[in-house]
């Protein structure tokens, strides 16, 4: 009874390495496709750069005083994420904290409108088919592409869409 505990507990265990080793190596495969593109694109983002393509991307802030300021189809360069367009349209004008753990900054000044206890600025996407939306990551992580459209809006928690 007992020898048949051992070889029972020996299958499992060798299914469970079976099945760990499977595990690794699929995790190792889609590293390595990860890495590739994520190469192609910076290579490709040279290319544009060295081609002088700029994207054109509109992005609105709003104030939340019922002030908005737009900037339409402003010429922006390939591989900038919304941080960087956004500190390059408030010329300068944009305060934030960076959060290496996260590689990601939190904005808290656009235009020296700074973040209170009950308002602070939130990010919005916009695409045609779902109108605007929360954004689900910060502006780091938000890359600019030819046609995109984001919003900054300055409030509270009871924020809405622009």
């Amino acid at each position: 009874m007992a020898d048949q505990g051992r070889r029972t507990l020996f299958g499992v265990v060798v299914v469970l390495l079976a099945f760990m080793l499977l595990l690794a190596g699929t995790t190792a495969y889609y590293y390595y496709l990860f890495d590739q593109a994520s190469s192609q694109n910076q290579a490709y983002i040279q290319q544009l750069r060295q081609l002088n393509v700029k994207y054109s991307s509109s992005i609105l802030f709003d104030f939340g005083n019922g002030t908005r300021q737009w900037y339409n189809d402003t010429r922006l360069e390939p591989g900038w994420n919304l941080y960087v367009a956004t500190q390059v349209i408030a010329d300068g004008r944009m305060n934030a904290t960076y959060y290496p753990q996260y590689s990601a900054h939190l904005v808290t000044s656009i235009y020296n409108i700074a973040d209170t206890k009950s308002e602070y600025w939130l990010i919005w996407t916009y695409n045609k088919t779902t109108s605007w939306q929360m954004a689900q990551v910060g502006a780091d992580q938000l890359s600019i592409h030819n046609g995109s459209v984001y919003a900054w809006t300055y409030c509270g928690s009871s924020c809405v869409a622009p």
